[in-house]
């Protein structure tokens, strides 16, 4: 299975979810480490835009490429199970806490949950505090390039 995650070029080989931990998201609560990542390099890279301005994103950020080997078992959030407020933005706090409670249990490795932005696509939540991280490889990077028309810079 591979995951992608666009990552600020100062922490492009740090798995230990230490950012998210200082912060939160809509996944878990500051304190909590997690890493946020998509089925796909689009789908990472739109995730992205909704936080980062393009312009920072096509100077600073890449793309990382995770690999993980072998059988591993993932847990679901289904959007139908998931409170009706879930993509609202800010984050609900409750959804936070669901995560978080996931997060603590340590059972799985991956959680894979619905995108907010394009709900019948996936992000996958990795729980760095699970045993099952050492299965987690990076195999490539790639720069972050954007089209012209989506950093701004039209041409």
């Amino acid at each position: 299975m591979y995951l992608y995650r666009v990552v600020r070029n100062k922490y492009l080989y740090d798995l230990s979810g230490a950012g998210s931990k200082l912060f939160g998201g809509r996944w878990n609560s500051p304190g909590i480490p997690t890493l946020y990542t998509s089925a796909s390099k689009s789908l990472a890279v739109l995730e992205s835009l909704t936080n980062t301005p393009p312009a920072i994103l096509q100077n600073d950020f890449s793309i990382l490429i995770l690999e993980i080997a072998g059988k591993i078992l993932t847990d679901e959030f289904h959007e139908k199970d998931l409170p009706k407020n879930w993509k609202t933005y800010p984050a609900p706090v409750n959804l936070a806490k669901l995560g978080d409670k996931w997060l603590l249990a340590r059972k799985k490795l991956l959680l894979k949950v619905p995108s907010v932005i394009i709900p019948s696509e996936f992000n996958f939540i990795i729980n760095p505090l699970h045993e099952d991280i050492r299965k987690v490889k990076i195999t490539a990077t790639e720069k972050l390039e954007l089209d012209g028309r989506v950093a701004g810079n039209i041409k």
